[in-house]
């Protein structure tokens, strides 16, 4: 009976070990499927708008806050010193850069996202001589930027996908094939 004993409490912890790795794996998965995406501004209880909002939080812009700037396609964005650099910015394959209150001038072109990068771009000036924004099957979101560029603000490909909110772009907004510029609104394009 002792050795049946031992056999039995071996299984129960091998048992209880599995479904204790397959709940976190699926604790994992269903917080990876399930991630709170920044939904459209809309008014809030406080008058001001609803920035993001998720399970537990919700983020709001101060009542009034920009709203004649917003109307009327025009940013308040950064007042960060300017940089200037040579050589572009390049986020390539699954990982996320975040660009916050920045005001960076580029010779040349300025900022390539490719082959599932997400490029978040906020409270920002980015002037470029040639392309701005370059995305090959990326994802970008612009909130509250300034976007030129010399030959071109945005060029989209394969199947890129562009995000804007309350931006000004300066330059020509291209995309090619499946990619899709999405005009969240507040947005002047020259």
């Amino acid at each position: 009976m002792n050795s049946f004993s031992r056999r039995a409490v071996r299984v129960g912890l091998a048992a209880s070990s599995l479904c204790l790795a397959w709940g976190v794996v699926g604790l994992a998965a269903g917080q990876s499927a399930n991630t709170p995406q920044p939904q459209a501004a809309a008014p809030a209880a406080g008058g001001g708008r609803v920035i993001a909002r998720g399970p537990g939080y919700s983020i709001e812009a101060a009542p009034g806050t920009g709203k004649a700037a917003a109307a009327a396609g025009q940013t308040n964005v950064t007042d960060a010193p300017i940089e200037t650099l040579h050589e572009p910015i390049v986020c390539q394959g699954q990982r996320v850069l975040n660009i916050d209150n920045r005001d960076i001038r580029f010779d040349g072109n300025a900022i390539t996202a490719r082959d599932g990068c997400e490029l978040h771009i906020t409270n920002s000036r980015i002037t470029a001589g040639g392309i701005a924004i370059r995305a090959h099957d990326a994802s970008v979101h612009i909130e509250n930027s300034e976007i030129e560029g010399g030959k071109a603000s945005i060029d989209a490909t394969a199947g890129a996908q562009i995000y804007a909110e309350a931006s000004t772009f300066k330059g020509a907004a291209r995309r090619l094939g499946q990619a899709a510029i999405h005009d969240l609104g507040n947005n002047a394009w020259d």
